[in-house]
């Protein structure tokens, strides 16, 4: 029977041990706190489940202004850390604050589980999703920034789920919409159309936060967000 109880628990702690808050326990360990308390980005490579690497943005406790940049590979049941890169031009766009890790409540799993709830409703499929976790920056609530992927790559939707609540902040769909051939000549958009297209735009532009995130950006995307929209 103890063995037994041993061995759940070591599966359990196995399975938490790819949970994501735990992150920035790992980043401690291995560069200490003030890197770790510095955190400014999460990003993982589209997955069909639990992504097994992930990249950490933090700034550098010791040249201020600059970024420290390591990736986490999850090998033979741990997460491996290998520093990646330092400087001031890691990221286009820098996340303003850093992590409250402290009031995460759902990990990328949970916020899978709503972005397929939600892909269901929006009868939209999705066979991947890259994962990227940052702070609002009015707020500074951690937030979930979700690409949905489909079978061709392409990014078929985008959502923001709150880190702390599960909430749903914002959401795009492809819905089907999109054609993958040659663009059809559209008439101009009316003024609400365009407002909400302008909507559209800076939300998901505020989680670019470089210019290669790794993120495929499908037809559909493309077209909405292109420049001049």
């Amino acid at each position: 029977m103890k063995t037994t109880l041993l061995f759940s628990l070591l599966l359990a702690s196995a399975t938490l041990s790819q949970a994501n808050p735990e992150l920035v326990t790992i980043i401690d360990q291995e560069y200490g706190a003030a890197t770790a308390e510095g955190v400014l980005l999460l990003q993982s490579t589209a997955s069909a489940a639990e992504p097994v690497q992930w990249s950490v943005f933090a700034r550098d406790p010791f040249r201020p202004g600059e970024l420290v940049r390591a990736s986490l590979t999850f090998v033979n049941g741990a997460w491996a850390p290998k520093a990646t890169g330092a400087g001031p031009k890691l990221l286009g766009r820098v996340p303003p604050l850093p992590i409250a890790f402290n009031l995460i409540k759902l990990r990328s799993s949970d916020v899978l589980k709503i972005a397929q709830r939600n892909a269901m409703l929006a009868k939209t499929n999705f066979v991947t999703a890259s994962y990227q976790l940052a702070a609002d920056a009015a707020t500074g609530a951690p937030q979930w920034g979700l690409a949905l992927n489909g079978t061709d790559g392409n990014e078929v939707g985008f959502i923001v789920i709150s880190a702390e609540t599960g909430a749903v902040i914002h959401q795009q769909w492809n819905n089907g919409l999109a054609s993958y051939g040659p663009e059809p000549v559209s008439p101009p958009a009316s003024k609400g159309e365009k407002a909400a297209d302008d909507v559209k735009r800076a939300a998901r532009h505020a989680w670019e936060w470089t210019g290669d995130t790794g993120l495929e950006v499908g037809h559909f995307f493309k077209r909405l967000f292109k420049s001049g929209n």
